[in-house]
């Protein structure tokens, strides 16, 4: 005969003391083989909730690398748009810078003429000085020679 974990004994029942005995017996043997499967059954849902937090971490790990690679392209495409933004800014500023280069370039010798006879005590008008009108209250014929301070605003 095979042994199993409860052992069925079969004794003949001679009286009825023998019978619970076994009775008894058989019950202890049931209730230290359900013991034993509820510590087996705690291991087990140790092991589980181990596995189980371990596969946590490693989806914490992923989800964590998917999004740092996700905010990375993010950076980048900020990065390439406020570049390109940048250089329109930069040649509106070169050509606002060129264009203020030839103003002054076109000034510059009237500028220098009127300085000198300025300098000099002349009162002839200068070609730029012939397009603007005159005003009526200087009373004379000679133009007067205004003057300015350094923050560029008429001394009067």
């Amino acid at each position: 005969m095979a042994k199993e974990k409860t052992a069925h004994v079969e004794v003949p029942p001679t009286t009825s003391l023998s019978a619970v005995e076994t009775i008894v017996t058989a019950l202890s043997g049931l209730e230290t083989d359900i013991d034993g499967l509820y510590v087996k059954a705690e291991e087990m849902k140790k092991r589980i909730m181990a596995h189980s937090n371990e596969e946590v971490e490693k989806l914490k790990q992923q989800i964590t690398a998917l999004a740092t690679e996700e905010a990375k392209k993010i950076v980048d495409s900020a990065k390439v748009e406020a570049d390109g933004e940048s250089e329109k800014i930069a040649e509106l500023g070169r050509a606002s810078v060129a264009g203020i280069k030839k103003n002054i370039n076109s000034s510059f010798d009237r500028a220098v003429e009127s300085i000198v006879k300025s300098v000099l005590g002349d009162t002839t008008p200068t070609p730029a000085a012939k397009a603007e009108p005159k005003s009526s209250s200087s009373g004379g014929s000679a133009a007067k020679i205004k003057k300015y301070n350094a923050d560029g605003k008429p001394i009067n």
